[in-house]
C-alpha cells in the first residue's frame, strides 16, 4: 500500500475526491472501493496481467558460462528487452546488475514525482536517488509488483499504483513533477492527449512535466516508418507512435500546458543509456556512445534536436 505521507495525493480517478484506507482497499466519499493486488492498489478496470512476456520465447536462465544471476528479480531479467529495448537482447535472463539510469533532471529536494508508466521502476530509483519522493504508476500488475521488490531490494522507499494513464488516482494539483520514459508513444494518440489534460490538471501550479517520445524526422524513426510504409501504428498494440514536434506542441498547449521545450534525448535508438555500456554489445556501445556525442553537439547547435531520434519535452502548468 502507497506508504501513508504520500496517501493523501491520491483521489478517486472517477471523481477526483478524497481516499481513506478500509479494510485493506481504498474508498473514495462517492463509497467508490478499490482493492489491491500482490500489495498495490488498483485503479483501473483494464489491469494487465502478464508474468512472462507473451511476445519472446522463454527467458534464458543462465549465461553461457553457466552462472545465474540470483540477486535480480526474475521479472526485470524477463522483460529487459521489453523495458529497455533491443540494445538489451545480450543480457536478457542474465543480468549481472540493475540498469538504474542516471538522472538527469536535478535535485528532488522532497518533491512528489510521479512516474507514468514506470513498469519494473528503473526511473523511479533514479529519481528517488535524486531526492524525490516518487509514485510509479501503471496499468501492468506484475510490473509494479516487481517494482515493489526491486526498491525494496535496493532499499529505496517505492510506492506503486496500478491506473490507466489517462484517468489518473491523483487529486488536482498535488504533483510537482509528472514523468514519462518511453509510454506515451506505445498508446493511441487520443489517449496520450487524454493523459496531457490530467498532467495538467494533476501538477501544481508552474509544476513541471518532463515527457520522452520519439521523433518523426529522426534518421532512426524515419527508417522504422519506411520500413511499415509509413502506416499508422494499429489500434490497441503496442506498436510506435511517432510524433511530430508540432504535433506535440500543440497537444499540450491543449491541455493547458506552457513554457514547453525540447531537449535531445538522442539518436539511433530510443533509449540510449550511457550508463548501461557493460551491459551492451560492442555494437550497441557504439550506437550509445555516437547518441551521446549528438546529444552533446545538440546542447551548443540546438537545430539537431530537431532530426533527433528521441526527444525530451518538458512544459510547465499555468
Amino acid at each position: 500500500m502507497l506508504g501513508e505521507s504520500l496517501l493523501h495525493i491520491l483521489a478517486c480517478p472517477r471523481d477526483h475526491t478524497a481516499l481513506r484506507a478500509s479494510d485493506g482497499a481504498l474508498v473514495c466519499q462517492q463509497d467508490h472501493r478499490f482493492s489491491t493486488e500482490q500489495g498495490v492498489p488498483i485503479f483501473t478496470d483494464h489491469a494487465r496481467r502478464e508474468p512472462v512476456p507473451l511476445n519472446m520465447p522463454p527467458c534464458p536462465q543462465s549465461a553461457p558460462d553457466g552462472t545465474r544471476s540470483e540477486a535480480i528479480d526474475p521479472f526485470v531479467n524477463d522483460w529487459i528487452v521489453n523495458t529497455n529495448g533491443n540494445l538489451y537482447w545480450r543480457v536478457r535472463g542474465r543480468l549481472p546488475r540493475y540498469p538504474i539510469p542516471r538522472w538527469p533532471f536535478g535535485d528532488g529536494e522532497g518533491k512528489v514525482l510521479l512516474d507514468l508508466g514506470c513498469s519494473w521502476g528503473r526511473w523511479c530509483i533514479a529519481a528517488a536517488g535524486a531526492g524525490f519522493q516518487t509514485i510509479g504508476l501503471d496499468v501492468h500488475v506484475d510490473a509494479l509488483a516487481a517494482a515493489a521488490r526491486v526498491s525494496h531490494q535496493l532499499n529505496v522507499d517505492g510506492n506503486f499504483v496500478c491506473s490507466d494513464v489517462d484517468a489518473l488516482p491523483v487529486a488536482s494539483r498535488s504533483v510537482d513533477c509528472v514523468f514519462s520514459y518511453s509510454v506515451m508513444q506505445h498508446i493511441d494518440k487520443t489517449k496520450a492527449r487524454h493523459a496531457f489534460h490530467e498532467i495538467a490538471r494533476i501538477l501544481k501550479p508552474r509544476g513541471r512535466c518532463i515527457i520522452q517520445l520519439p521523433n518523426t524526422l529522426g534518421p532512426l524513426t524515419f527508417l522504422q516508418q519506411l520500413k511499415r510504409g509509413f502506416r499508422d501504428a494499429r489500434p490497441g498494440t503496442f506498436e510506435m507512435r511517432y510524433w511530430s514536434r508540432s504535433e506535440i506542441w500543440e497537444s499540450l498547449r491543449e491541455a493547458g500546458l506552457s513554457d514547453i521545450q525540447f531537449h535531445t534525448d538522442g539518436f539511433f535508438s530510443q533509449n540510449p543509456q550511457l550508463s548501461d555500456l557493460d551491459l551492451l554489445t560492442f555494437g550497441g556501445k557504439l550506437i550509445v556512445v555516437a547518441s551521446y556525442a549528438g546529444r552533446k553537439t545538440a546542447e551548443t547547435l540546438p537545430v539537431l534536436t530537431r532530426i533527433a531520434d528521441s526527444l525530451w519535452i518538458e512544459a510547465q502548468a499555468r
